[in-house]
């Protein structure tokens, strides 16, 4: 008890020293610096009065494509939870519009001193049935459904030769890249790996080097055992405002037990996991009234193409998703800097949407 006043004290007095001065903090895996600008900070509240209540969202619209498959009939499904054409929830399909060739072999070159390859992936998208279920208003079960979808995708894509990293991403508003307003996630795949999934896996590989323990675990226990940008847990999900934040209000969510891939969770994981991210986004869109927001899933590549190790490496990487909130426009100088500046302090992020009453949602 007296340590955890220690601490309680401890984090009051370094409060009120940011207050004076904010801060520069580091992400412990990257490396990278995230500018807490507590000169310019609001309250919880502040963000929650700029915004009006949320829109409640029609059964069907008619004029909606992923609504109307009668009338914008899309590409045929490759994945469809419930299996049965009439009574499906979720399906999955590739995109009308794709930002890659869907082919499994390409041709690389060399221009003078640059290099250059065939843009080529799978570009798909998962769809929910209804107009209005959207993230915070789904069940436990229809959440579960597009993590299952999105699982055993995962699975059949990563066979593929041309496949070297997936990614999964949800736009939600239309500040958010959010194009149509029916809930989708997008399903990319590349035959690169991404600078910056190459960060975290370098991040990850240094730190694991240099201190004997990967770093998503420790991160786990301090924020576990500290509390302070806690929002909520379950038996195998830990959900919580990172320390260096991006953005006011973003929250990871990361399982406990050590694991790479996001494709390699089990049935009773993929339930917990639908009901923390459910409710995390009930958390948001109650004390923010429905902002918009992207959230992407996080996971080691298929191989261990464009990263100096093999494969057995990734094993001091863990897969988690990250919401991020789009409170605030990036400007000059987070553009010319890479410095991320945020007006929120993570500690109070977390527990504003800890105190959310999201049972009352219906």
């Amino acid at each position: 008890m007296a340590g955890k006043q220690k601490r309680k004290k401890k984090r009051a007095h370094f409060k009120t020293k940011a207050d004076e001065v904010g801060e520069l903090r580091q992400d412990l895996v990257t490396g990278k610096w995230v500018v807490v600008a507590t000169g310019r900070a609001r309250r919880p509240d502040d963000f929650l009065a700029e915004r009006s209540t949320p829109k409640r969202f029609v059964k069907v619209d008619n004029k909606c494509p992923f609504c109307r498959l009668d009338e914008f009939p899309q590409l045929p499904d490759v994945l469809r939870l419930p299996d049965d054409p009439k009574e499906w929830l979720v399906h999955i399909f590739p995109n009308k519009y794709p930002a890659f060739s869907a082919e499994e072999e390409f041709r690389t070159w060399n221009l003078g001193p640059y290099r250059a390859m065939e843009s080529v992936g799978w570009h798909e998208v998962l769809a929910t049935r209804w107009h209005d279920q959207v993230d915070a208003l789904l069940t436990v079960r229809e959440m579960s459904l597009q993590v299952e979808a999105l699982v055993l995708r995962y699975r059949q894509l990563r066979q593929k030769p041309s496949v070297n990293h997936i990614q999964i991403i949800k736009n939600h508003g239309q500040e958010a890249g959010g194009s149509l307003e029916h809930p989708h996630h997008q399903i990319f795949t590349v035959p690169v790996l991404p600078s910056d999934v190459h960060d975290l896996l370098q991040g990850a590989e240094r730190y694991t080097q240099a201190n004997g323990q990967e770093p998503f675990g420790v991160m786990l226990e301090y924020e576990r055992e500290d509390g302070a940008r806690m929002v909520e847990e379950n038996e195998y999900f830990t959900a919580w405002c990172p320390y260096a934040s991006r953005r006011p209000f973003e929250v990871w969510i990361m399982p406990r037990r050590q694991e790479p891939y996001f494709e390699n969770i089990g049935p009773e994981e993929r339930e917990l996991l639908a009901e923390i991210m459910r409710n995390v986004f009930r958390r948001i869109y109650v004390g923010l009234n429905d902002p918009p927001y992207n959230y992407y899933i996080h996971s080691a590549p298929c191989d261990e193409t464009g990263f100096a190790c093999d494969r057995s490496q990734f094993s001091h990487f863990r897969w988690h998703i990250e919401i991020l909130p789009r409170m605030n426009v990036w400007g000059g100088f987070e553009l010319g800097t890479g410095l991320e500046i945020t007006t929120a302090l993570p500690e109070e992020s977390a527990e504003y949407l800890r105190r959310q009453k999201i049972d009352e949602i219906c």
